[in-house]
């Protein structure tokens, strides 16, 4: 027996692709409702479906340009994005798992574990508490996983506040902002078009985020007005963080498997279930493997945050007119986020003052 805990993507991707293996799946939801409440823009590249086929129901929009602002430049570029209905993509992902054979129990919290091969749960529709016998416990429920807390797995992560609400907007709906500089001191802005008149409009900070996110809210709307928030915390990744101790595994934002340079964990998890499954089927040691396999990206996404985080609104300035080039843009459209090795070294190929910015690592 197999218990996850947590039915976001990770947890669930990862049942439905032990579910496939004949594993006995027992996947757990604090929420009455998978998908709910959402606390994600959505947005993924194409490389989505290097792991699954999405349905047209999931797709709120296709952008195919991304605007890039610094404090002085604007540039444009081709891209191809994908905004989901995050709700619906939970859901979806659960339902593959359902369908593989595996048992989903909602409303049902994880409480800890009784020994090394039980856990103790709560049905919170009757507060009835519950013993799941578990040969490997995988907690899949996000950046505050309670999981990784009872096992004592690394609980020195970082965290951004992401601020997000949904708000009216008249917007390019081909197109999706995001914005850089010294207003936005820890991690950037974004402007996600999901319908004509409707955006999502967030950003990140480790400080005073509320603060920030009102500034750039009148900045763009001229109001303070929102539709409703989607807000969350985004994990750091952490590249000591210890992922597998024992017969206890995490994964997606419990494991700190998120893209430092844009906050993205839905690829990085999809990725991390397969090479999780193929640990548990094949008696792996995952915190090495999960380092072979996805490290080095993981890795390369901290190391630019960390220069980024160091930049000026002039730096800023600097970096987009080097990026408004068409040798530029035309690598920026061949690899996207999701494959930031290739990415970087045929930017740099193509641009080699992209070095200048090496400076930022001393």
């Amino acid at each position: 027996m197999i218990t996850i805990v947590g039915a976001g993507p990770a947890g669930s991707y990862l049942a439905y692709l032990l579910a496939k293996q004949g594993k006995d799946i027992t996947l757990i939801e604090e929420h009455d409702k998978i998908g709910s409440p959402v606390q994600c823009t959505g947005i993924v590249t194409g490389s989505i479906e290097k792991f699954v086929k999405l349905p047209s129901n999931i797709i709120a929009n296709r952008c195919n340009k991304v605007v890039v602002v610094s404090k002085n430049k604007r540039i444009v570029a081709e891209t191809g994005e994908i905004v989901m209905w995050r709700n619906k993509f939970d859901e979806f992902i659960a339902n593959m798992a359902a369908d593989a054979g595996a048992k989903i129990l909602t409303n049902h919290q994880f409480i800890g574990f009784n020994n090394t091969n039980s856990i103790k749960t709560k049905n919170k529709n009757n507060n009835e508490t519950k013993n799941i016998d578990s040969e490997i416990v995988v907690g899949a429920d996000g950046p505050s996983s309670a999981v990784a807390k009872a096992a004592n797995l690394n609980l020195n992560s970082k965290f951004y506040i992401g601020m997000q609400a949904k708000v009216k907007l008249k917007s390019d709906l081909d197109a999706f902002e995001t914005h850089f500089g010294e207003s936005f001191p820890d991690f950037f802005g974004w402007v996600v078009p999901e319908s004509e008149d409707v955006a999502r409009l967030g950003l990140g900070a480790f400080n005073n985020a509320k603060e920030h996110f009102y500034k750039f809210l009148e900045s763009k709307t001229g109001s303070k007005e929102i539709l409703c928030w989607e807000s969350g915390i985004i994990p750091l990744y952490d590249p000591k963080k210890i992922i597998q101790k024992d017969n206890v595994f995490l994964i997606g934002d419990a494991a700190t498997q998120v893209k430092a340079t844009t906050g993205g964990g839905i690829i990085p998890s999809l990725k991390a279930a397969t090479t999780l499954c193929d640990c548990i089927i094949n008696n792996k040691d995952y915190n090495k493997e999960f380092k072979k396999q996805s490290g080095r990206e993981l890795l390369l996404h901290l190391k630019i945050r960390n220069i980024l985080d160091k930049f000026s609104d002039k730096d800023y300035d600097r970096l987009l007119k080097l990026m408004n080039q068409e040798k530029v843009k035309n690598i920026l459209k061949k690899y996207d986020r999701d494959t930031p090795i290739p990415l970087v070294l045929n930017l740099l190929l193509r641009e080699p003052r992209f070095l200048l910015f090496s400076k930022f690592v001393l």
